[in-house]
């Protein structure tokens, strides 16, 4: 893979995109365009407490 395609897949990479912006290469709008268009996956999220239990969600802290 070459360095322009590789920087081309970390375009949207969480940990590049604010280093883009302060930079210029990366508009504000063209990033918050991109993050409305992402589809939401909570549904997939599974909850789990630190000992690998898995949190109850009527658990009350």
């Amino acid at each position: 893979m070459s360095l322009a395609e590789a920087n081309k897949n970390l375009k949207w990479d969480t940990r590049m995109t604010e280093a883009k912006v302060n930079s210029g290469e990366l508009k504000k709008d063209e990033l918050q365009k991109h993050l409305e268009q992402l589809p939401d996956l909570a549904h997939n999220v599974e909850k789990f407490t630190i000992d690998g239990k898995p949190a109850s969600s009527d658990e009350s802290h």
